[in-house]
């Protein structure tokens, strides 16, 4: 049964019990005001009736205390008084007279002498409802009880009445009722029906679904913790998927990474076993052999270093030496570290004395794999020129190393930071480029609490910026 259902029936039980509550109090109200109405007029009209007969028993000119004149003078009176039903009783349980209804029982009638002075019963004689009352005669010296019969039915009839108008319009108030507890519980739990839906959609695996309940109650926050939940489950299937690619891309490169040379090494080294070859084909597979295994091992020590620098970025390898440096400093090993090759892009280094703090072996790697990538995209420009420089800005070191070679298409830029995600595959094998530069140069400015910004145009250039919050220069830090 659904929720919004239990609490339509809820509500409508409690508003049938209060209803039925009300009515029995008030229709029982009103009912016991008219019978206490009606035997006070009982009452009244006895003690009347009761003088009258009184009266005419004592000024007969017979025996006044002879029961035959006591029984004419009460069937006298009830005979001219219209509506008068009473009896005579002597001695307590002999009759006299009587015009009672035949339909009252006797023993209704005794049990009314025996209750005493004034006492009220009622008793009901067929279809009516009768209120008897008895009321000892004032005759001295005799024992004579006058018994009166009213007719209460109305009473009775008015309390069935007020009942069935009561129950009419109870059912009339519960089917409205009813109705709109209906509508304002399907309201209330629309939201939680939205939860359910949403939650939902949720397991079977669509986890762009939102509930968007903009209300400022527990179920507004509660729609608004789910949402969230929800974006930050997206978030994290999202992350797991791309992660999950590119571990797959990362396999399927390193494997066509190290077959390929391996195939080919293996070609050569055969060809070299198998029979003696000319000195200059001998050379030539020493040669390829050679520039294979430096690629070879070049793609280890890059892969070690990557490894190596996701363990500190999981706290497991220690953290990394944070010192203050310059850019000079900086520069200055990058230029002497770089080889000499002739015909290459120029070469510019524009510091400005900014000093950082981080790891200096780690951002003299991150500056070398971006100027070596930056003259590989220059390679075959007679005007080709990379710039390294610095700048401070809003309290930060600006690093940049922008060139003017073959440039970067927009869909690949996402990717470039991808273990072996090479643009133009063969320009950079040719170059002896293995796909892990950028990744090292991303897992280093992450280190230092950077990322890799890159801007780039095809044929004009490629611009990558990273920045690191300014430090005080070495001998400040000493003194402070």
């Amino acid at each position: 049964m659904r929720f919004s259902t239990k609490l339509s029936l809820s509500f409508t039980a409690l508003l049938a019990a209060g209803l039925c509550a009300v009515g029995l109090v008030m229709v029982g109200r009103s009912f016991a005001d008219g019978l206490s109405t009606a035997a006070a007029t009982a009452a009244a009209r006895q003690a009347s009736e009761a003088y009258a007969i009184e009266r005419t028993i004592l000024t007969d000119p017979g025996d006044p205390y002879a029961a035959g004149t006591m029984a004419n003078a009460v069937q006298n009176y009830a005979e001219s008084t219209s509506g008068s039903s009473m009896a005579l009783y002597l001695d307590g349980t002999t009759r006299a007279y009587s015009n009672l209804p035949l339909q009252i029982e006797n023993a209704a009638l005794l049990k009314t002498l025996a209750a005493g002075r004034s006492r009220i019963l009622l008793t009901k004689a067929g279809t009516n409802w009768w209120l008897l009352s008895a009321l000892p005669l004032n005759i001295p010296g005799t024992d004579a009880v006058l018994v009166s019969a009213y007719d209460v039915s109305g009473v009775f009839a008015s309390r069935n009445a007020q009942l069935t108008a009561w129950m009419a319009a109870t059912l009339v108030v519960l089917a409205a009722g009813a109705w709109l507890v209906s509508r304002v519980s399907r309201r209330l739990t629309a939201p939680l029906t939205q939860l359910q839906q949403a939650s939902g959609r949720i397991a079977a695996g669509d986890y762009t679904g939102r509930t968007a309940v903009d209300t400022d109650d527990e179920i507004g926050a509660l729609s608004r913790s789910f949402d969230e939940m929800a974006a930050a489950v997206e978030s994290r299937i999202a992350a797991l998927d791309e992660n999950v690619r590119q571990q797959k891309d990362f396999v399927a490169a390193f494997t066509h990474e190290i077959k390929t040379p391996m195939t080919s090494m293996l070609g050569y080294a055969d060809l070299m076993r198998a029979r003696p070859q000319s000195t200059e084909t001998q050379r030539e597979a020493a040669g390829f052999i050679f520039r294979e295994t430096r690629r070879l091992e070049e793609l280890s020590r890059k892969l070690l270093a990557l490894m190596g620098l996701e363990r500190r970025a999981e706290g497991e390898d220690g953290a990394i030496q944070m010192a203050p440096v310059t850019d000079q400093a900086l520069f200055a090993r990058l230029a002497h570290s770089l080889p000499d090759n002739p015909g290459r892009a120029v070469l510019q280094f524009r510091p400005t004395g900014c000093t950082v703090a981080g790891d200096a072996a780690l951002l003299d790697d991150l500056l070398r794999n971006l100027v070596r990538n930056a003259l590989r995209a220059c390679d075959g420009r007679p005007d080709g020129r990379v710039t390294v420089s610095c700048r401070a800005e809003a309290g930060q070191a600006v690093f940049t190393v922008a060139d003017n070679g073959c440039g970067i298409p927009a869909d690949d830029l996402p990717r470039v930071t991808e273990p072996f995600y090479m643009v133009d595959k063969s320009r950079a094998r040719a170059g002896g480029g293995s796909g892990i530069g950028l990744t090292l140069c991303a897992r280093i400015a992450a280190l230092h609490h950077s990322r890799l910004e890159l801007q780039s145009t095809v044929d004009a250039g490629t611009t990558v910026t990273f920045r690191l919050p300014l430090a005080k220069p070495r001998k400040e830090a000493d003194h402070a």
